[in-house]
């Protein structure tokens, strides 16, 4: 009797041991497929990006705000491209791009972004990183007078490191600028 006793207590024990636990069940993100669009669309498949690459752009913000061109510079890829509000487009590169900063920031007495919303955003279509920002930006000139705007900026990111600029400007409605100022 001892014997199945122990027996059947060895087995039990072991038994114990031996109960493997169920993996936990982590929900994935499932895509929906996309709807037939009117229009063909370049760049259709954006899913949600790293926090970081907004945590970048707006040190960038922040830097140009402070008067800092160096660090500005820094967060510039090698080469980069600005399609800039009023048609122009920059070419930077790592040689110049501290100086073209630092001549522009240069007409402006003081800056100040009060940022939207800020959200980065990944292309599957293209394999891009994306930064989009709606910004108010508001400035006083060197001779003092002050000026505001909106901008609506879409930076894109190589490697850690913006390498495009699309900015479109757009003074705001008075009810939305009063709303702005207010805050």
């Amino acid at each position: 009797m001892k014997k199945i006793f122990f027996s059947a207590l060895t087995v039990f024990i072991f038994s114990c041991q031996d109960e493997k636990k169920e993996p936990d069940i982590v929900p994935t993100e499932t895509s929906k497929a996309l709807p037939e669009f009117a229009y063909p669309v370049d760049r259709s498949h954006w899913k949600i990006g790293d926090p970081n690459n907004t945590k970048l752009v707006l040190d960038m913000y922040h830097a140009w705000d402070g008067d800092d061109a160096n660090t500005v510079a820094g967060f510039f890829a090698d080469s980069a491209s600005m399609d800039m509000p009023d048609a122009r487009r920059l070419a930077l590169s790592k040689g110049d791009v501290y100086e073209k900063f630092s001549k522009a920031r240069k007409q402006y007495a003081n800056a100040s972004h009060k940022i939207i919303s800020a959200i980065a955003l990944h292309n599957d279509d293209y394999d891009e990183d994306w930064v989009q920002v709606l910004a108010y930006n508001k400035w006083s000139y060197q001779d003092g007078i002050k000026d505001s705007s909106l901008f609506f900026d879409n930076w894109r990111l190589k490697n850690g490191k913006i390498d495009y600029l699309n900015s479109l400007e757009q003074k705001p409605p008075r009810p939305l600028l009063k709303t702005l100022e207010n805050k």
